[in-house]
């Protein structure tokens, strides 16, 4: 017994509502199979509606720990895996950027504000890199001002890019 549409539906109309009209047959469907798998239990005898009530209860502890387990946002953050972190040690500020990535990153370049520079051949996954103001160079080899204010910051690597800073606001 299915819950299918005495006329298929129409292909003239907007795609919105054909999905709309899709899922409520397929959850039709699914509710008649749920009734009648609820009646075929009624049926049986006690021991079997034991035995469904413990694999049922098994299987809905098993998704909820899994849900539990592995929030949504498990691909947060970028491409690269790459993790800026912004520390003061001694009134100056202090960058990290951390491989937290499956792979290392090779010709490596941070750059800062669009004109300073921090460059290192390979970072290793689990490693980072660690900088200040002094360690930028800008163009033509000239250091970074002590005081500079860092607000755009990108990473570059062999296999890409990523920004980690934009308008001074950590992505």
């Amino acid at each position: 017994m299915t819950a299918e549409r005495a006329k298929p539906i129409a292909s003239a109309r907007p795609l919105a509502k054909r999905l709309e009209e899709m899922v409520a047959d397929q959850g039709l469907n699914a509710l008649s199979i749920a009734r009648e798998g609820w009646e075929t239990l009624r049926g049986t005898d006690r021991h079997l509606r034991t035995k469904a009530l413990i694999v049922g209860t098994w299987i809905a502890l098993s998704v909820t720990s899994l849900v539990v387990a592995c929030p949504g946002s498990i691909e947060k953050g970028n491409a690269l895996g790459a993790e800026l972190v912004i520390a003061n040690v001694a009134d100056h500020p202090v960058y990290m950027v951390k491989n937290d990535g499956r792979r290392p990153w090779k010709d490596v370049v941070v750059v800062v504000n669009g004109k300073f520079r921090a460059a290192i051949a390979i970072v290793q996954p689990g490693n980072n890199i660690t900088f200040g103001p002094k360690q930028l160079l800008g163009d033509n080899g000239q250091l970074a001002p002590e005081d500079l204010t860092i607000s755009e910051l990108e990473l570059r690597t062999s296999d890409g890019h990523t920004t980690l800073m934009a308008s001074g606001v950590l992505q």
